[in-house]
């Protein structure tokens, strides 16, 4: 993937620049505070949705949470890889408490806090004139993003999947349905947040409809997966030959981040439109992982850089993620700090995992609704250094959240081979 731009690439000359502290600016819209009726509770979001949620929440309320580097020396699975029951667990259980405050915040406050911030970011994300991933302002225009919607039959209201899409006046093959039954029917399309509004409004609490949070589009254990041993990248300097031994020849499976696209993205006529929007989201989480780095620096450090005037309003990946913006008092909480560091030393680092981009390969899926990131493709370049290449599980896990937060995407997760050892031993043969 060929780089757009780069705040670390530009010379490295004292120059003062102009610093612009960014806050985002919320219409009145977006302000408003949404009753029980209108948005979706932890339980009844679980209730329709796997994800990562759970994975998360449960790590929020441990006592330790691992680094990337701890974790790669563990495979996690039973725990997190088990469907937590919404019928077992009170939201007054695993309460979260900080050293400055007594208040414990429970799974469904954090649920609420990140649910705001993806209505925060659905009023708030827009493309601008130089085709950037940026912040809007009142008067702009925003991007459609995946929207999680919900029709229920109370008080008269609509359960047809057929209803609730031509509510938002789109097309039925730009939805997916999730669930369906006689009391509720849910479904994921894109939409801005001031359509959502407006549709949740002329419904008068029938439906319901939550921009989809970006920490629930990544698959349940994910996280887990590509930072344990048995997943992490091997790193190789040189390119593997036919003598190479048996580790190193059962090492050398493609390590695969699956994407699905947003319901209005997916679906491309060519694959050659595939890959354009590809290389837009690739440049996009570049932009985000510069900013991030720039924003990191103290005010002596951003003297010996030029501020390009195109990235004054993109936003970082730590602004975007919802784990790392939220600022109550869980923001001190080891798993905060955890995705805190994992960008720190990933995306938002000084070398902002430029080796990981530039030697992924991209695979369409069939019907171009997905497609596949292989971080090590068998035939593809060895990577020059380990702290800036998809060896380093900071990266990958870094790429994985900064996926979760793009308008382009629905879902991520790590492809894991099934039949591993087979394929393992294929390969020795074939090498013999």
């Amino acid at each position: 993937m060929r780089r757009r731009r780069g705040l670390h690439e530009r010379t490295i000359t004292i120059i003062v620049s102009v610093y612009v502290v960014i806050s985002y600016v919320l219409s009145s819209a977006a302000q408003q505070s949404f009753s029980a009726k209108t948005s979706l509770s932890l339980e009844d979001f679980q209730s329709v949705l796997r994800s990562n949620i759970d994975n998360e929440l449960d790590k929020i309320s441990d006592e330790h949470v691992p680094t990337a580097q701890e974790t790669t020396n563990i495979h996690v699975k039973s725990r997190t890889l088990m469907r937590r029951r919404s019928s077992i667990q009170s939201t007054k259980e695993d309460p979260i408490k900080t050293k400055q405050s007594d208040h414990a915040y429970t799974q469904e406050d954090i649920w609420g806090n990140i649910v705001q911030h993806a209505w925060k970011v659905a009023d708030t994300t827009k493309r601008d004139e130089g085709d950037n991933l940026a912040r809007a302002s009142y008067a702009d225009t925003t991007l459609p993003i995946p929207f999680l919607v919900c029709g229920h039959e109370e008080h008269g209201g609509i359960v047809n999947f057929n209803d609730i899409v031509a509510s938002f006046n789109t097309l039925e093959e730009k939805a997916l349905l999730i669930s369906s039954s006689n009391e509720r029917t849910c479904l994921i399309l894109s939409t801005q947040s001031t359509q959502a509004r407006e549709v949740i409004d002329s419904f008068e609490g029938s439906l319901v409809a939550i921009p989809l949070p970006d920490v629930t589009k990544i698959h349940s254990g994910t996280i887990d997966e590509v930072l344990s041993n048995g997943w992490s990248v091997p790193f190789r300097q040189e390119s593997e030959t036919t003598k190479s031994n048996a580790t190193a020849l059962m090492n050398h499976w493609e390590r695969v981040i699956v994407v699905d696209f947003a319901p209005n993205i997916g679906g491309m006529k060519e694959e050659s439109d595939l890959l354009d929007v590809v290389n837009i989201i690739m440049n996009d989480l570049q932009d985000l992982g510069e900013v991030g780095w720039y924003q990191k620096m103290d005010e002596d450090e951003k003297q010996k850089y030029s501020l390009d005037e195109s990235t004054i309003d993109i936003p970082s990946l730590s602004d975007l993620f919802s784990l790392t913006a939220i600022t109550n008092a869980t923001s001190e909480n080891p798993r905060i700090r955890f995705w805190r560091e994992v960008f720190k030393n990933g995306i938002e680092s000084s070398h902002v995992c430029t080796s990981m981009f530039s030697t992924l390969f991209v695979k369409a899926s069939s019907g171009h609704y997905s497609f596949e990131l292989v971080l090590n493709p068998r035939d593809g370049p060895p990577s020059q250094e380990y702290e800036s290449s998809a060896s380093n599980p900071n990266c990958v896990a870094s790429l994985i959240a900064a996926l979760s937060v793009h308008p382009y995407v629905l879902s991520v997760k790590a492809n894991f081979p099934t039949y591993h050892g087979w394929n393992v031993a294929q390969f020795m043969d074939s090498a013999k």
